[in-house]
């Protein structure tokens, strides 16, 4: 019981550190990057992929190894859309690792081209949005819609 708060605990906290990392990146992300932005939005990246492993760790084992055990998430469509969401915040978020990757060198402010600028603020607004949905799938799931 004691093991199952704390593991729950871990995938919550690992939820909040994920959401104000990506609330972190979509406010530091401009047209016009200073170098120490630029550090700090690899710091944000670095913790996002961090707390999504968490999630994502700490979320298999309560569903494999909780009270409702495997068969009632494997059966449920909910936890499926969740993890397909999950799936696709993760594709979302290479990109945007990728440009933030760029910089490593950089000692100077940076200027992001309005193409790029749109496209990865684009991807971290859908990864937001997907977040912002998964809440929901995460819900319907515990209650058991869809069985």
């Amino acid at each position: 019981m004691l093991t199952d708060a704390i593991v729950a605990w871990l995938h919550f906290l690992g939820i909040f550190v994920l959401v104000g990392a990506l609330a972190g990146e979509l406010m530091l992300f401009r047209r016009e990057v200073s170098a120490t932005a630029q550090k700090t939005l690899r710091v944000l990246d670095a913790h996002y992929g961090a707390a999504a492993a968490i999630v994502l760790t700490t979320g298999f084992i309560r569903a494999i190894w909780t009270d409702k055990g495997w068969d009632y998430y494997a059966g449920n469509p909910f936890f499926w859309i969740l993890i397909g969401l999950f799936a696709l915040i993760g594709v979302l978020s290479i990109p945007p690792t990728l440009y933030y990757t760029r910089w490593r060198k950089s000692t100077a402010p940076v200027t992001v081209s309005d193409a790029d600028y749109r496209r990865i603020k684009r991807l971290l607004w859908l990864e937001a949005v997907g977040l912002a949905l998964a809440p929901l799938a995460a819900t319907l799931m515990a209650h058991g819609v869809g069985l």
